[in-house]
């Protein structure tokens, strides 16, 4: 005949209940701050794209213009900072030395961070000369 096991024998105590516990709050909370991490990661990235698409743009209306009346010059879009100068390359130039510094902000979990610079540089053939 069998016998039912002892109460002893049954489930678990309450020690290991909380140990358990314990561990899985530790867990959950590692998971939390990684997840936190990452969402600041993803949010600096979409800043430096958006810097280097203003960076591009720039570029671009620089190209677009003659390289007599191209200049140096500063802007603000979109809370970027743009700092642009044009040097002319050789006696007779036949291009343009262009250097840009976008300037954004980073973001931390108190609010705003300290601004991140990122150089452009670049030549642009002049097709006016």
């Amino acid at each position: 005949m069998r016998t039912l096991p002892s109460a002893r024998c049954r489930g678990f105590t309450l020690l290991e209940v909380l140990v358990a516990l314990v561990l899985l709050s530790i867990g959950i909370l590692g998971v939390s701050m990684s997840a936190a991490l990452v969402s600041r990661m993803v949010g600096d990235g979409s800043r430096l794209t958006l810097a280097a698409t203003i960076a591009t743009a720039r570029l671009e209306q620089l190209r677009a213009i003659p390289c007599a009346s191209a200049t140096s010059g500063t802007a603000i879009t979109r809370g970027i900072e743009e700092r642009w100068s044009v040097t002319a390359m050789g006696a007779a130039p036949s291009a343009l030395e262009v250097e840009l510094s976008v300037t954004y902000p980073l973001r931390t979990r108190l609010g705003t961070g300290p601004p991140r610079t990122q150089l452009f540089r670049g030549a642009i053939h002049c097709t006016d000369a």
